[in-house]
């Protein structure tokens, strides 16, 4: 290794800002030039060290100067490696990626020159944006932003061919519900590029993400305008789209060649996995958007409170800290005047768009703030109950998982507010936990959400499994393996619940676990009586959920499905191609087959046994009188599947019963023929 090489090292990990900004030039020229630079590719180690240096002290720095100074010695150095530069990109991409946020425009300019030039010279495309996902994620909103933009200038400059756009459109539509504005706006510029880029699939599979509609109205308006306008550049040999491919991430992890060789078939097997849960997200995204009547609020009002608060700037820890004190100090007392509860819990919310998260001393000081929510949400105030729970939500949708600890502490009180009269207060509450929800995955939430399953309160058990439903579609599966067993019970005690509208919640959850734990599912689905079985299948066909269980999940479901249909139809049945439309008439015409055989009943019940007639409407009698011969038909043998004696039931009881005796005996001459609907002699 040459001294000149060792000189570059030392001179990039100097911490003087005059120096640094007297030698960037240099280097830039050094790494320019070929022949000087001829040892730069022959030591690997002081390469990372000189790139790791780079991206930490100089893209990093609080001076502009230096960070514009050490994004053009990164620039050299990509010109200079080409391709062999594509080892460092995990190393420079966090300090680009935070860049894209910065204050200043020169800076944001020339941080999103260096990411396309990267991926133009020393990566693909979808390599770099693979690492670049976080970005949408992150708490600066101005990053979240320039992470949209960044999208956009990708699309223009390499077209959408050399994107797997369904990995990034996810991100997208979550940036839709954003607190910020500037956000929201360019999250839907970045739809109405792909969409430009893409045509007619994009705004299909939109309609199927469970957005607003009101904001779907204003992106599809967005999109009726670009292709009036001429400007659609949409390639026919885009496969990013593919119908079996959705953009909601349908398609298969790997974008080998191999996987896009596949045959339709198995390429539409392998994108089953999410699409159950999608649809059932999509389900659950609406029902929290619709509103409850007069006083209710929802979601879509949440966002719009997030940012409609003062400004205000911080301009040190030490201003922070007093601000946060000042606040703490009027929310723990209730003494204080309602409005100003009202303007300190607005004041979290201005704090926070101003970049308090950004502060390592914030963190510690929300901590202290526990019990001031808490007893902000137990205000006898509607107000300031309903500020408190949109300030929640808020915090949540920022901080994701960094607000763990707040989370934890606040939902048991959040919770009491759900059997609340109160419309406002009620509602608040619920849509504070969907946030919370939706945005901080930690494990610890669900013994607070399974706990509250059984309350006495019929309407927190409602909303609990509404709540759980909600965790299983947005949660990855291994936030919820340390709690497997007590989600199982949950539901399981879910499908036996009191009340009709729990159970239906709890079947719900049953499938939304299914699809992620589906052997547990299967082992609680056999711990159920028939009947209880029979209300899940009844529950999977009516939601037509079916048709989006992974391959291996439609084997099982129509295993068990098989238990409930009728020899008849089993041996007619083609698996899971039978239409909707077909499975209705068949239903119909099986119904009006029952109530006819039911007549045919009692009618020879009537002349086998004279002496000792029951009243009418009672089965009782019937218990000593052979089935096989009331029907007139020959002895069934022990083999039977079903053997069956008529008692006095509910009718609905004793309808499925008659249901199950049309299979028992097919065609014979006192049946009614369900394909004819006509009752022989």
């Amino acid at each position: 290794m040459e001294p000149r090489m060792e000189s570059c090292l030392a001179q990039v990990l100097q911490k003087d800002v005059g120096k640094r900004l007297q030698v960037g030039q240099e280097l830039i020229d050094y790494f320019s030039d070929k022949q000087k630079s001829a040892d730069l590719e022959h030591d690997q180690t002081m390469l990372d060290k000189l790139v790791d240096g780079l991206a930490t002290s100089w893209v990093n720095s609080s001076n502009y100067k230096v960070a514009l100074l050490g994004m053009d010695i990164l620039s050299a150095l990509v010109t200079r490696l080409q391709d062999r530069f594509k080892a460092q990109i995990g190393t420079v991409l966090p300090s680009l990626i935070d860049r894209l946020g910065d204050a200043k425009d020169s800076v944001r300019d020339q941080d999103q020159t260096l990411l396309l030039k990267i991926m133009d010279q020393a990566a693909n495309p979808q390599y770099v944006w693979d690492r670049m996902l976080g970005g949408f994620k992150h708490k600066n909103f101005r990053t979240r932003e320039g992470t949209c933009v960044c999208l956009v200038a990708t699309l223009n400059a390499s077209g959408a061919h050399t994107l797997t756009l369904s990995k990034i459109v996810p991100h997208i539509c979550n940036l839709l519900g954003d607190p910020n504005s500037q956000v929201r706006d360019a999250a839907i510029n970045s739809l109405v590029e792909i969409y430009r880029h893409v045509g007619e699939r994009v705004r299909a599979d939109l309609s199927k993400k469970g957005l607003p509609q009101s904001r779907l109205n204003v992106i599809f308006t967005k999109f009726d305008e670009v292709q009036k306008s001429g400007n659609m550049i949409q390639s026919a040999n885009d496969k990013n789209f593919d119908d079996e491919d959705s953009v909601d991430g349908n398609r298969p992890s790997s974008a080998s060649s191999t996987s896009s060789k596949a045959p339709p078939s198995s390429r539409r097997n392998a994108g089953m996995g999410t699409t159950r849960r999608l649809g059932s997200s999509t389900l659950g995204s609406k029902t929290s958007a619709t509103k409850e009547g007069a006083g209710a609020v929802d979601e879509e009002d949440f966002i719009k409170a997030f940012d409609d608060v003062p400004v205000v700037q911080i301009y040190s820890s030490r201003d922070l800290e007093e601000s946060i004190n000042k606040i703490r100090e009027i929310l723990s007392d209730d003494k204080h005047d309602w409005e100003q509860r009202v303007n300190a819990l607005k004041k979290i919310r201005s704090l926070l768009l101003a970049g308090a998260a950004e502060y390592d001393n914030f963190f510690q000081h929300l901590r202290l703030l526990d019990g001031a929510f808490k007893l902000s949400a137990k205000d006898l105030r509607s107000q300031v109950v309903r500020e408190a729970c949109i300030t929640l939500g808020h915090l949540s949708s920022v901080l994701g998982n960094k607000f763990d600890h707040g989370a934890e502490a606040i939902m048991p009180t959040i919770f009491n507010l759900i059997p609340n009269s109160a419309k406002i207060m009620a509602t608040s509450g619920v849509v504070a936990v969907r946030l919370i929800i939706r945005h901080t995955h930690i494990p610890r939430l669900i013994p607070v959400i399974t706990s509250n399953c059984t309350s006495k309160s019929v309407a927190v058990r409602r909303r609990c499994f509404e709540f759980l439903d909600l965790l299983l579609q947005e949660w990855q599966t291994h936030s919820l393996e340390r709690h497997i067993s007590v989600l199982a019970e949950t539901i399981k005690k879910g499908i036996h619940d009191a009340d009709s509208e729990a159970r239906i919640e709890a079947r719900k959850c049953y499938w939304g676990f299914h699809s992620h734990f589906s052997r547990e599912a299967e082992h609680l689905y056999h711990t159920l009586e028939s009947s209880y079985q029979k209300a899940l299948q009844s529950h999977l066909k009516n939601s037509d959920s079916i048709v989006s269980l992974p391959q291996s999940d439609r084997s099982s479901s129509s295993s068990q499905e098989s238990l409930n249909r009728p020899l008849s139809a089993k041996r007619s049945s083609t698996g899971s191609t039978t239409s909707r439309g077909k499975m209705t008439v068949w239903r119909r015409q099986l119904r009006e087959a029952a109530t006819n055989l039911r007549r045919a009943v009692r009618s020879q019940a009537a002349q086998c046994w004279k002496p000792a007639r029951p009243a009418q409407g009672s089965w009782a009698g019937l218990r000593s009188v052979p089935l096989c011969s009331v029907l007139r038909c020959p002895e069934q043998s022990s083999a039977s599947p079903r053997p069956f004696a008529m008692r006095k039931t509910s009718s609905g009881r004793r309808l499925q019963a008659e249901i199950e005796l049309c299979a028992l005996f097919p065609h014979t001459p006192q049946y009614v023929d369900p394909a004819t609907r006509s009752t022989a002699p």
